[in-house]
């Protein structure tokens, strides 16, 4: 289960991840979704540490693909 930046479990962010994880998928696309996991979780953790939160949506664009993510 992914946590907040209080490191309470988050259930829609983990619905949301879990729905994009359920469609067929390149290995590419597997790698890059978890790559974007991680980044989000360390985002929310770093934003926490220095008293923050985020609030609204973060947009990403990959470099290596170019998919901006949402």
């Amino acid at each position: 289960m992914i946590k907040n930046a209080d490191g309470y479990n988050d259930p829609t962010v983990d619905k949301a991840f879990s729905n994009i994880l359920k469609r067929p998928v390149s290995e590419q696309e597997i790698k890059a979704l978890a790559r974007l996991k991680k980044l989000m979780r360390f985002l929310r953790f770093t934003a926490g540490e220095f008293g923050f939160e985020i609030e609204e949506r973060v947009v990403l664009r990959d470099k290596q693909s170019g998919k901006i993510y949402r």
